[in-house]
């Protein structure tokens, strides 16, 4: 089996022995560098040539995480995992890294206790980053509100529009919800629902990045509250999302039920909550992530729901191609597109003209 090649950034000299310790308890992987700080990593990232990066988010010096992950981006992209404390702070650092393209990150061991289930973690990670598809980031691209461009044409067949929209996705999900939900208009009168795997606290801050982006308006989702027109809501982490009809309106409901394929949020649960609310018609959305989340509710809803139209992004721009493949492998997804194309994709559901 091939080797991946691996260069740890970290300002610390115990904390880089740590994970390369980590990492190289796994046969496979093997740490071929470390750096001490971001212009160090930049230098050997040259040299060596890694398969993948794992870097701190704060670090003393020149250049921090943040600084270090643009330029890796836009010079010689490469698969970066993040290492974060647990702070608030870093919570908002970790979102703008995964939102310019790092491909995931992981939190820093506190001790013995945990440092072998967070060495397993960061070992499935880099396996994964190796695989995975990082193109060169653009800090003009897909980061700005949608203008007068015409995304919106005449429904398909002449069917009715989509009563919701449902989002799922995963890994690389941060930078693929960046192209797609800015590029949504504020007309778009239907609610719009985001299950993005993601533990609590980030997805919070993730609906606030978007909602600084964006002309439609995003926000956690509540328990309880009802769902509106217009609005983009994420699901929050740690919670699996149900959406229930009462007499006059929908609204969400929160569970602190099983994980489920390893993920809570899981967008199966949700689509499947769908099933069971009558003439309901809607689009779905399959974007970049790992796993096969989707696919089942996918076909669940295809059997139980009068109207459904299911959207898969392509292979060529997915950073990992798990859950759009898996939704495609069920033979009932209408529509496959690369990420640019998403946000048109959905707006053709709609008898909306250009505002």
């Amino acid at each position: 089996m091939k080797l991946v090649r691996v260069m740890v950034v970290d300002d610390s000299a115990f904390m880089r022995q740590t994970l390369k310790m980590m990492i190289e308890e796994d046969p496979v992987l093997q740490v071929v560098t470390t750096a001490r700080d971001g212009r160090d990593a930049l230098i050997k990232l040259k040299k060596y040539h890694p398969d993948v990066v794992t870097l701190d988010i704060i670090m003393n010096g020149e250049m921090d995480g943040l600084e270090t992950l643009h330029h890796i981006m836009k010079q010689d992209p490469t698969p970066v995992i993040m290492v974060s404390g647990a702070s608030d702070e870093h919570v908002n650092y970790v979102i703008e890294a995964i939102s310019s393209g790092a491909f995931d990150f992981i939190n820093k061991p506190s001790g013995k206790a945990d440092m072998e289930s967070i060495g397993a973690k960061l070992q499935l990670k880099i396996h994964q980053a190796a695989l995975s598809r990082i193109s060169p980031s653009s800090s003009d691209q897909h980061t700005t509100k949608s203008d007068d461009t015409n995304l919106f044409f005449p429904s398909p067949g002449g069917n009715n529009p989509p009563s919701l929209i449902v989002i799922c996705t995963s890994t690389g999900g941060p930078k693929a919800l960046q192209t797609v939900i800015p590029a949504l208009k504020k007309e778009l009168s239907v609610p719009i629902i985001i299950i993005q795997h993601m533990p609590p606290r980030f997805t919070k801050t993730l609906a606030e990045r978007l909602n600084s982006l964006s002309d439609v308006q995003v926000t956690e989702a509540a328990d309880g509250e009802i769902l509106q027109n217009g609005r983009v809501y994420i699901a929050p982490g740690g919670h699996h999302l149900i959406i229930k009809k009462n007499p006059d309106a929908l609204c969400f409901h929160l569970l602190d039920t099983p994980a489920v394929h390893g993920v809570k949020p899981a967008a199966d649960v949700t689509l499947e909550s769908l099933t069971h609310i009558p003439d309901l018609s809607v689009l779905v959305a399959v974007l970049t992530g790992m796993g096969k989340d989707g696919a089942s509710g996918i076909r669940q809803l295809k059997e139980s729901v009068q109207q459904v139209y299911v959207v898969a992004e392509s292979e060529e721009t997915s950073v990992v191609f798990g859950m759009p493949k898996a939704a495609i492998g069920t033979h009932l997804v209408d529509e496959v597109c690369g990420i640019d194309q998403v946000a048109a994709s959905i707006c053709r559901q709609f008898a909306l003209k250009e505002g």
